[in-house]
């Protein structure tokens, strides 16, 4: 009951991330939120049978939540650094936990999407316009920066790896191409 009070205190006032004295249970509430997130998006994944079951499934999708927030955490707090605003990478870490329990709303969209009233990826879209949006106001938080500055420090790390997928697709179709040439 005691990670409840410490999500709703952080709700009520977000500033407790960048505080001081944060309160005790700030980083199991912000590890928790990766777990729910994972979670979520493991469930939605399963539901449409993209995933196999089972736990070392779950375990891969949380591994790769992980993993990912950490990169973008890290490109975010460098990319502030860099820019002359001051912070903490290991709460802006704690912090996309945070935003992350929004990824948990998948598993009812999920089936609102399986009975045939939504569109699956319009649900995907929607919690990850609602994690975005949570992780710019998190940094606005976190950084004292503006709003525009905190949505490129956010968008920059995605914005990175779409580009470097992309040019990975395209020299894989160039290859794929130079093979049957």
């Amino acid at each position: 009951m005691d990670h409840f009070n410490t999500l709703g205190a952080v709700i009520e006032r977000p500033e407790l991330l960048a505080c001081e004295e944060p309160p005790a249970d700030l980083g199991r509430v912000g590890l928790l939120g990766y777990v729910a997130g994972a979670l979520g998006i493991f469930v939605f994944l399963r539901m449409f049978s993209v995933v196999l079951p089972g736990i070392l499934s779950f375990l891969m999708v949380l591994f790769f939540v992980l993993a990912a927030n950490l990169l973008f955490a890290a490109l975010t707090h460098l990319f502030m650094e860099l820019t002359g605003a001051r912070g903490r990478a290991a709460r802006l870490f704690l912090a996309f936990g945070y935003s992350d329990f929004f990824l948990a709303l998948l598993v009812p969209l999920g089936f609102f999407a399986k009975l045939g009233s939504l569109n699956a990826f319009l649900c995907f879209c929607l919690c990850a316009a609602a994690v975005l949006y949570a992780r710019v106001m998190l940094v606005r938080r976190l950084y004292p920066v503006s709003a525009n500055k905190a949505v490129l420090s956010v968008w920059l790390p995605y914005a990175g790896v779409v580009c470097l997928v992309f040019f990975g697709f395209t020299y894989f179709m160039a290859w794929l191409i130079w093979l049957i040439i």
